[in-house]
């Protein structure tokens, strides 16, 4: 059936009959099903009008990738739209830093299934090898990624983006807010709304969960909602980040693309979750596969949580090099020279992550 519906989209928008034997599932989505598609030419086929966000492949192109939203995991239909008007944000102001793939052609709402089919970039997943990699093909990637993560942060919103939340169109092709991409609503007209918003949806989450029943037990409800009420919670989230920057919102490993040979990032990949946000949102599941970098061993309990936990393990506390005995806190101290992540409003945003998470484990 998904093969099928593989081959309609082909049909539909690039105008293509292709063998299923030239169509190889990727198999590395947990959102999505994706495709390698080969053709002896995908031709260019122009819509009027065109499709907001999309380009037609170039001439010459023999190799797309086709992307299906798994709706059964109540994938919300607008992350479509919303990975299509991100990458027309970052597009050019990534061009010099790292490639991110071209649209060619993707669903709308009302479409019979949500998909995206876009340009085929090289490289392997730096995931697959980064456990293979030397010490200095390390530190040259987390160069990079410092950079393009410093890159995404200053990208200038423009002026019909003024609010928090995803990404979408409006009618006349411009980019604009929209609902976030983790179902918290919105778009939001501040920071200090999108948590509350959170705070709310986290409370609702325990109160539907058969096991804590809303903390009713022993009181612990009435306690919550004591803190809330005491303004508490807003004193930690009024200092917490409040100016809007692109956040990625999967910013790991398993969506960059590397060459094996260079170790030169070649692509950036899955801006489903991209959003308009503050800076430490980045971090707070981002850069997974760094989390074991750590000067400190055994690596101290918590460490997994999220980067922001920095202070006592993640990326180091050393200042020297000469100090720096492992490859481990070599490749954390790197990092820690590459992008810094001091100041109060980064600690502030792990607090408050730290109390949502708790109301609804």
């Amino acid at each position: 059936m998904t093969l099928a519906k593989v081959l309609r989209v082909l049909k539909l928008t690039l105008r293509v009959d292709v063998p299923a034997t030239r169509i190889r599932p990727i198999g590395r989505g947990y959102n999505n099903d994706l495709f390698i598609v080969d053709h002896d030419e995908f031709k260019v086929v122009h819509h009027k009008p065109q499709q907001a966000g999309t380009v037609p492949p170039a001439s010459g192109a023999k190799t797309v990738v086709v992307r299906l939203l798994k709706t059964a995991l109540d994938g919300l239909l607008e992350r479509t739209e919303n990975e299509v008007a991100a990458l027309s944000l970052v597009r050019g102001p990534l061009h010099k830093v790292v490639h991110v793939p071209k649209i060619y052609a993707w669903s709308t709402t009302a479409d019979e299934f949500p998909f995206i089919i876009m340009e085929h970039l090289e490289g392997v997943p730096l995931d697959t090898i980064w456990p293979t990699l030397d010490l200095p093909a390390r530190l040259l990637i987390v160069q990079q990624i410092a950079t393009i993560l410093k890159t995404l942060q200053s990208i200038p919103s423009p002026t019909s983006v003024d609010t928090f939340g995803g990404l979408s169109f409006t009618p006349s092709g411009d980019i604009t807010t929209s609902m976030h991409p983790d179902g918290l609503g919105g778009p939001f007209s501040s920071a200090h709304a999108q948590w509350l918003s959170m705070l709310t949806l986290r409370l609702r989450d325990a109160e539907a969960n058969s096991v804590i029943e809303g903390w009713k037990a022993n009181g612990l409800r009435d306690r919550i909602e004591a803190f809330v009420a005491s303004h508490k919670f807003s004193a930690i989230i009024n200092q917490a980040a409040t100016e809007p920057v692109f956040v990625h919102g999967d910013f790991n490993c398993r969506n960059m693309l590397v060459s094996p040979d260079t170790h030169k990032i070649t692509g950036l990949l899955d801006f489903e979750f991209a959003r308009i946000d503050t800076a430490p949102e980045e971090l707070m599941d981002g850069l997974e596969d760094f989390r074991g970098h750590t000067c400190l061993q055994p690596p101290p309990k918590g460490l997994q949580l999220h980067l922001l936990d920095a202070k006592s393990s993640w990326p180091c506390q050393r200042d020297d090099y000469s100090l720096a005995l492992s490859d481990g806190c070599q490749i954390a101290l790197a990092w820690k020279d590459a992008f810094r992540i001091d100041g109060p409003e980064y600690d502030a945003t792990a607090r408050a992550y730290s109390f949502l998470e708790n109301l609804c484990p």
